[in-house]
């Protein structure tokens, strides 16, 4: 697949919602700390400062950008398969991935969780790695997305070599803008309403730790892979080009009624008698809405704004797999940091996100000038 500046600068500005994504946790008014169980908190530093229109960044931003995230990541599977090979991509993808997950869980997660442990009840007792391998659980930051990515991979590589035509008959090109929300709103909600009736929203597998698999989620998150691989098999400039993705603007306002009634519908306060299954398929409805609509809107968006190209964003572009790696230390160092400081929660938020974005790109930018380079 031959690079597409539109998607290219999407995925780029993707991992900037990631990076301000995690900023934000510190300061919205649903954010709490447990300084009995520091890593069962929503967040590892949680500041007394909030803002609320932080609230609504953070969940409607949850609903939407891993899906966004899988899909895109999909794109570029079938040509990369049929350009190497299944060995030679299984080969590159477990370097690529596999090698910054490795660091990233033994190195990185542990650095980024110290400040969460020495704000706990646990700091004054001592043998922080020890606990954070064991007891607490290990949790893997933001590195969970690259090892469930690697897994799709190994995946749809595997089902390649075993059934060669497989992406023959994955592929799948939307011939208007109606059949590509069909399809995308028809798989979100056929892999997100059984999954909150039988597990319910938000529950995550961590048993094999560091391995952190998003359990109410992984159904919807492998099936856009899927969608991604079948549009990259098949022809994806044409099914997600400007004129299908024309009525972005409307997809947008969709997905902010979406967004609207999950909220409504999870809060408790509207459905107080509904059966709690109702409220879980209204939930999951609501959630797919939100999702897909956004989604779509996201690259619309992309495909409108990013049609040439501009120095700064392509060295931002080819940094991006590196900020995602090494954001998140910086972004829990800096709350850490900003913890005593009188100032407002915004003002706390832009200072985390701009230095957090400006040192992971620098540091990643520092590094593909050497030998790590293949693999960020």
């Amino acid at each position: 697949m031959k690079r597409d500046i539109g998607i290219d600068y999407l995925r780029s500005g993707v991992t900037v919602t990631v990076v301000a994504h995690h900023a934000a946790l510190a300061y919205n008014t649903f954010s709490h700390y447990n300084p009995l169980r520091y890593t069962e908190s929503t967040a590892p530093v949680v500041d007394t400062v909030r803002f609320f229109p932080f609230d609504v960044f953070v969940a409607w931003n949850d609903i939407f950008f891993m899906s966004l995230m899988f899909l895109i990541s999909g794109l570029f599977v079938a040509p990369s398969i049929t350009r190497k090979g299944v060995g030679q991509f299984l080969t590159d993808r477990t370097k690529r991935l596999g090698i910054p997950f490795i660091i990233s869980v033994t190195l990185l997660s542990p650095a980024a969780y110290y400040p969460s442990w020495l704000l706990s009840d646990s700091a004054g007792q001592g043998g922080f790695l020890g606990r954070f391998f064991t007891v607490d659980g290990w949790p893997p930051g933001p590195a969970w997305f690259i090892s469930v990515l690697l897994l799709f991979c190994i995946v749809a590589a595997t089902a390649h070599h075993y059934i060669p035509t497989l992406m023959r008959k994955l592929s799948w090109s939307a011939e208007s803008a109606g059949s590509l929300v069909v399809v995308f709103l028809a798989v979100s909600l056929a892999t997100t309403i059984p999954m909150h009736l039988l597990i319910g929203p938000n529950v995550w597998f961590g048993s094999t730790r560091p391995f952190w698999l998003p359990a109410s989620r992984v159904l919807l998150y492998f099936a856009w892979f899927l969608l991604g691989v079948a549009l990259g098999s098949a022809n994806a400039e044409r099914s997600l080009s400007r004129e299908n993705l024309r009525l972005w603007p409307l997809w947008l306002a969709i997905g902010g009624l979406g967004y609207l009634a999950h909220a409504m519908v999870t809060s408790g306060a509207y459905l107080p008698n509904a059966p709690a299954w109702v409220v879980k398929v209204m939930s999951a409805t609501a959630f797919s809405f939100c999702c897909t609509f956004t989604s779509l809107a996201a690259i619309g968006l992309a495909r409108s704004f990013f049609r040439n190209n501009r120095s700064l964003a392509d060295h931002f572009s080819g940094n991006a797999y590196g900020v995602y790696v090494f954001h998140y230390g910086f972004v829990i160092w800096l709350q850490f940091s900003l913890l005593a400081l009188p100032i407002p929660a915004a003002v706390k938020f832009l200072i985390t996100l701009s230095v957090a974005l400006a040192a992971s790109w620098f540091l990643t930018a520092l590094l593909r000038k050497t030998a790590a380079k293949k693999i960020l």
